[in-house]
C-alpha cells in the first residue's frame, strides 16, 4: 500500500503577528537605520519604524561614506539625513538624542529644536561636539528651546544657555544635565527656582561663576557640581530632600568664604557627600568645629578625592569633624595621590551599596591628628561600628597600611569581609609574610573573610579570621 504524501505545513508568519507594543519595543532598541530596514520583513512592519517614539542620532546614524576630509560638507549631509528622517516620521516623539562629533555649532542643530517641540518631546539631549577645552561657549542655544515647557529631562553639552526675557521656567523639568555649558549669572538662583519639580541637577565644567549659591527647588534630591577654576564660595538654601551632593573644582579661589556650619545645616537629608580635596579648602576657610552643631544623622557615604598637598592640616581637621558628626557613616572613601578624572566616576558610584573604606595610608594619619577632640559621650571611633566591608588598595604593605588594617579589624564588630588589592605587582613571598601578620591581629567581628586579589582584580585566595 502506497502511503499518501502529506502536503507541507504552511509556514507560520510569527513576525507579522507580534503585538504592536512588542514591535515598538524591538524597533526602539535598534539604531534608526536598522529600524528602517525592518520594513522589508513583512507588510505589517512596513511603516512601524516611522512611528517609533525614541530617536537617537549618534555616530551609528552617521553614513560611512562621509569623508572626514571635509567636515562642513559631512555635517551638511548628516543634517540633511536627520531632517529627512524627521519628515517621514509619523506620530509623537517622547525622547530624542542628537549626539554626533560632526555637529560642532548650534546653528546645525537649532532647526531641529522647533520640530521636536511640536512633536511633544519630553526627554531631550542636545550634545554639541566641543572643539577643544578652551571653547568659550560662543554658540547660544536656540531660544525656541525655552518654549519646551513639556520637557521633563534635558541634557545639553557644548553651548551657551541664555534665557530670553519672556522665559518663565521649565515647569515639568525633573532632570537637568549640563556639560561644558555657559551659564547665566542667575542660573543657580532664579533659573533653578523656575524649575519647581527639579530632582536631579548635574552641572559639569562650568566657568565664570566664582560664587555658587544654589537656591534648591523643593524636590531637589541630587546635586552634582564640577567647576573649572576660581570657586570661592558655595552654599545651599534649605533643601529638605537633597540626599546626594558632589562638589569638585580643579582649583579654588584665593579667598574662600564658605561657612561649613551653615552649609550642612541646609542639608538635613544628606546621605552621600562627594567632594574633591581642593574644595575642602572652601569648607575649611572659616572656623572648623570639632563636631557640627547638628549631627549628620542621615549621612552614610563620605567620599573625598585628594591630590597631593603637604600643607593640609585644616582640611584634615574638617574631615575629622565630618566623621565625628556622622554617627551612621558606613562608607568612607579617601584617596590620596593623583587620581584620574572623577567626573565620570562619581555619577556611576552613586548607586553602590557596598560599605567600603579605600585608603592609601591616609586614614591612619587622621586618627593620629595632634588636635585633642572635645569631650563627647559618643565613641570617637563610632563610625567603624557600621562598617560591613572594607576595600583597601595597598601600595605595598607599608606599616601605615598595616596599622590601618589593625585599627579596622579591632573596631568594626559588624565587619564581614576585607578585600586587599595591591596597586602594583608584589612578590608572593612578601604577600604571604604580611598576610600571616594580619592573621594575628585582634578581631572585633565574629567572622571576617580576608580576600586577596591581584592588580587586575582576580582573586588569589581567601582566609577567615574569627573573634575568639
Amino acid at each position: 500500500m502506497v502511503k499518501k504524501k502529506m502536503p507541507p505545513k504552511p509556514k507560520v508568519d510569527r513576525i507579522s503577528k507580534l503585538p504592536v507594543h512588542l514591535i515598538q519595543l524591538i524597533l526602539t532598541s535598534l539604531p534608526i537605520k536598522e529600524a528602517g530596514r525592518t520594513s522589508v520583513l513583512s507588510r505589517e512592519w512596513r511603516h512601524h519604524w516611522k512611528s517609533i517614539t525614541h530617536l537617537v542620532f549618534d555616530k551609528d546614524f552617521d553614513s560611512p561614506d562621509y569623508s572626514d576630509s571635509d567636515e562642513e560638507i559631512s555635517a551638511d549631509k548628516l543634517m540633511s539625513s536627520i531632517q529627512k528622517t524627521l519628515q517621514v516620521h509619523d506620530g509623537p516623539i517622547t525622547e530624542c538624542v542628537v549626539s554626533n562629533y560632526r555637529l560642532t555649532t548650534t546653528v546645525e542643530i537649532d532647526p531641529l529644536i522647533s520640530h521636536l517641540i511640536e512633536k511633544g518631546v519630553s526627554r531631550l539631549s542636545l550634545l554639541y561636539c566641543c572643539r577643544d577645552d578652551s571653547q568659550q561657549y560662543e554658540d547660544e542655544i536656540d531660544p525656541s528651546l525655552f518654549r519646551a515647557v513639556q520637557v521633563d529631562r534635558l541634557k545639553l553639552q557644548g553651548c551657551e544657555l541664555v534665557e530670553p526675557s519672556w522665559f518663565t521656567g521649565f515647569t515639568r523639568l525633573t532632570s537637568l544635565h549640563l556639560d561644558i555649558v555657559g551659564l547665566p549669572e542667575d542660573f543657580f538662583d532664579s533659573f533653578l527656582l523656575n524649575c519647581p519639580l527639579l530632582e536631579d541637577l548635574r552641572v559639569f565644567y562650568f566657568r565664570g561663576l566664582n560664587i555658587v549659591e544654589v537656591e534648591a527647588p523643593p524636590r531637589l534630591k541630587v546635586c552634582i557640581l564640577r567647576a573649572d577654576l576660581g570657586l570661592v564660595d558655595i552654599s545651599f538654601s534649605y533643601a529638605p530632600l537633597l540626599s546626594v551632593v558632589s562638589i569638585h573644582a580643579e582649583e579654588c579661589g584665593d579667598e574662600p568664604e564658605t561657612d561649613v556650619v551653615s552649609l550642612f545645616a541646609s542639608l538635613p537629608a544628606l546621605q552621600r557627600f562627594y567632594i574633591s580635596f581642593e574644595c575642602l579648602e572652601l569648607l575649611a576657610a572659616g572656623s572648623v568645629p570639632d563636631r557640627l552643631p547638628v549631627a549628620l544623622h542621615c549621612l552614610e557615604v563620605l567620599d573625598i578625592r585628594r591630590c597631593d598637598d603637604e600643607d593640609s592640616s585644616l582640611e584634615l581637621e574638617l574631615v575629622l569633624c565630618l566623621i565625628r558628626s556622622s554617627p551612621n557613616l558606613n562608607k568612607l572613601t579617601i584617596k590620596v595621590g593623583l587620581v584620574i578624572d572623577t567626573l565620570y566616576i562619581i555619577p556611576f558610584a552613586l548607586h553602590t551599596t557596598v560599605f567600603t573604606v579605600q585608603a592609601f595610608g591616609f586614614l591612619w594619619d587622621l586618627k593620629l591628628s595632634e588636635r585633642e577632640p572635645e569631650a563627647h559621650p559618643e565613641d570617637e571611633d563610632s563610625f567603624c561600628q557600621h562598617l560591613d566591608e572594607v576595600e583597601i588598595r595597598l601600595s605595598g604593605f607599608s606599616q601605615v597600611e598595616l596599622d590601618l588594617l589593625r585599627f579596622v579589624l579591632a573596631n568594626a564588630p559588624l565587619l564581614r569581609r576585607i578585600v586587599i588589592q595591591p596597586k602594583s605587582r608584589l612578590r608572593w613571598e612578601k604577600c604571604l609574610k604580611f598576610l600571616g601578620e594580619i592573621k594575628e591581629y585582634d578581631c572585633a567581628s565574629k567572622n571576617v573573610e580576608i580576600i586577596y586579589v591581584n592588580k587586575s582584580g582576580v582573586m588569589f585566595f581567601s582566609m577567615r579570621l574569627a573573634n575568639v
